[in-house]
Parts: C-alpha cells; structure tokens; sequence
C-alpha cells in the first residue's frame, strides 16, 4: 500500500475505485468497505484506494466523544493496509478543510488527485459542510465527474450495525471478546519499548516494558489480558498486563508488560515500536498481600490465557 499526502496526484492514466471515512479502528463494516473497493478496483482494471483525515473529523466538528479513538494513524494504516488497498491518503482536517463545501472536495481531491471512477459508501453516509455530500448529491455528481457509486447495507452484529462508538464502550468497559468480534481482528496497540526495574524476572516472570501510548487512545481497563505481541513480522503469545502495579507499593507511571510464551530471537530495542493485539480479558487489577500470592495469581493467569489460546484456535492473520 502506499501512503499518499493531499498534495499527491495520480498519473493521469490510474484511475481508482475509492472509500472513504475515518475508518476508526477500521472495524467489519468498514472492511466490508475497502475490500469492496479492492475487487470493484480489479474487475475494472483500477487501483484501490481510501482517503481518510487526521484528525478524525469528530475532534473538530465537536462530536468528540471526550477526544477518544480506537485507532492512532499509525494503527490506521497497519489495519487498512491489511485489505489490500493499494493507494491511502491522508488529509489534514481543520480549517478550511472543515467548511469545505461537498462538490469541492470532490473536485479538488477525489476526481483532480486520484481520477475516481467510483466510489463504495456505506448506506447513510454524508461527507462535507453540514454533511451536504450525502447519496442523491452524489448521483448527480456522478454524471458530472463521471464515476459510479455503490451503496453498501451496513453490516450488523446482534441486530444493530456495528459502529466505532460501540467498540469504543467495549474497550472501555474491558469487554474486549465482544470488541474483537465487532472489530473482526484483535484489539491493536501501537507501543513503544520501554526499560523496565526487571520485577518480572524476580517474580520468574520476565516481562517487556512498554510505554503507555498517546493519551487520546482508547485504553482497557487495568489488568490482565490475552494477547500477541508483533514485532518485524514475528508474533508472540502471551499475557498483557496494564496497570500501577500496586500490590509491588511502589509509585509506577501506568504502562504495559507483556510476558512471552514463546519469546524470540529479534530483541526490542529501547524507542523501538511494536504492536500489541489484545483477545480476550482475563482479570481485574487487584492488590495482594504480597508478591507470594502475587505470583501464584500470575501463574493462574498464564494457564487460563494459554487454556484460551487452545481452545479459541485462534487465526485471523
């Protein structure tokens, strides 16, 4: 996939079959959306492509929802570019971009940038000022600008359409099983690698330390977590742990461990990044009365995730 600024322009002999959206963790229904534009795209000798905004649109229009959101931009192209996407540009959202009037947009940067043959949307969805772009403003400017447009039924999940603002409630509240199934892919937390003070190897329980990732990042409660770490194309199993440490007593900023089943040979430096895909909860953070029921607890936690990971067969890759 390849990443495109809003100042890039297609070679004027690519034209492309395109969706677009804030594609907030990039969720079923807006899979649904970009492969969608990936098969119109190969049926009709076009390339594929997403436009998306940073920051999502929701942070400057005020339906913010306290500034939250499942995925960073970093995460956002790791999940689109698993579609198969060929083209994702990104477009700064603020300003004059705000009050951008539907037909203007269009023009400017869907048909002048990446020559639109069509455009894959889902059923209710409205783009522009005062959300003027909606579906019978955009079969008149398909004459106009010549491209086709297919309205896709949102998919649903228990009866009501999935939706980014679901998910993040899931999150939130630590129902991460019923995020995932709503997310179609395990939770995704980009982090950095941090030092640790090495209590994990004294407890028998080496851990990797990771710093706790950009305040506006949807975050689980604190605990304990099935999961996989990813790092250059390797994934490890293992268990997630979130929180202060308090049963330790000491005064920790809040930050990831992840203790490997299966660690690797590649070694995370310092600074470096890597990817954090969340399944299942397990736990609350709890204090105990010392690290002795601190460690029988760990280990408890360590069969139920590997008991998990058994019987769940995992495979979404």
């Amino acid at each position: 996939m390849r990443i495109l600024n809003s100042n890039d322009t297609l070679n004027p002999d690519e034209s492309t079959i395109i969706t677009v959206g804030n594609f907030d963790g990039v969720h079923r229904g807006h899979q649904f959306l970009l492969r969608e534009a990936v098969r119109l795209a190969s049926e009709n000798g076009a390339k594929s492509a997403a436009v998306t905004f940073d920051p999502p649109t929701r942070f400057v229009t005020g339906d913010a929802n306290g500034g939250q959101q499942l995925t960073t931009l970093e995460e956002k192209v790791i999940l689109i570019g698993r579609t198969g996407i060929d083209y994702l540009m990104c477009v700064p959202f603020g300003g004059a971009m705000r009050k951008k009037e539907p037909e203007a947009f269009i023009e400017e940067f869907l048909a002048g940038r990446l020559h639109m043959a069509g455009w894959v949307l889902g059923r209710g969805h409205a783009f522009g000022w005062n959300r003027a772009g909606n579906e019978n403003f955009l079969h008149i400017m398909g004459s106009k600008y010549h491209f086709i447009t297919l309205i896709a039924d949102l998919l649903t999940q228990e009866g009501s359409p999935i939706s980014s603002t679901q998910i993040r409630e899931c999150v939130m509240r630590g129902r991460i099983a019923e995020a995932v199934m709503r997310l179609g892919h395990p939770y995704l937390i980009s982090v950095e690698r941090a030092i640790g003070k090495k209590l994990g190897t004294k407890l028998g329980y080496p851990t990797l330390n990771f710093k706790s990732p950009p305040s506006r990042k949807v975050i689980p409660l604190p605990g304990v977590y099935a999961a996989e770490l990813e790092y250059k194309g390797a994934y490890e199993r293992g268990a997630l742990y979130f929180g202060e440490c308090p049963t330790l007593q000491e005064h920790r900023e809040v930050h990831f461990e992840f203790h490997s089943f299966n660690r690797g040979e590649e070694e995370i430096g310092t600074g470096e990044r890597a990817h954090l895909w969340l399944y299942s909860f397990v736990r609350a953070d709890n204090v105990y009365t010392g690290t002795g029921e601190l460690v029988k607890q760990i280990g408890r936690d360590i069969e139920t995730i590997k008991t998990f990971f058994i019987k769940e067969k995992v495979q979404w890759r």
